[in-house]
């Protein structure tokens, strides 16, 4: 894992977000700016031991936290595995293997941290 974890910062995200919906179509727009900031403050907290723990919290809170008005799941894969690049890893599953596992957590209700983190340890793979 790297020494220095490079953060997203909003500024990033907002970028991101206004991306995917352009490409795969949507409602732009942000709910709630400070469900986004905590989102991307989680993973800076300190409680986390490494960069998949920190990107399983981030996943899970870009999630939960529903801070846009559509693609929260989208933003969610890929502000993770942008995060997961900034830092030397990436998420090597493809897309259609990646929404089958989101889709199935969220019908089962089982979309939470301790479900995502197994899921990235086996699917993340170094730079």
């Amino acid at each position: 894992m790297p020494s220095s974890v490079r953060y997203l910062t909003v500024d990033e995200l907002l970028v991101i977000h206004d991306r995917l919906i352009e490409t795969f179509g949507g409602t732009g727009g942000l709910i709630d700016g400070g469900l986004l900031e905590s989102a991307l403050f989680r993973p800076q907290t300190g409680y986390y031991a490494d960069l998949l723990e920190m990107s399983a919290a981030l996943f899970e809170s870009l999630l939960m936290n529903h801070p846009f008005v559509d693609g929260n799941k989208r933003i969610a894969f890929f502000a993770t595995d942008v995060f997961l690049r900034l830092n030397g890893y990436r998420i090597s599953v493809d897309a259609d293997e990646a929404h089958g596992f989101l889709i199935g957590l969220i019908e089962r209700g089982e979309c939470n941290y301790s479900t995502l983190l197994p899921w990235l340890r086996d699917s993340v793979v170094r730079l």
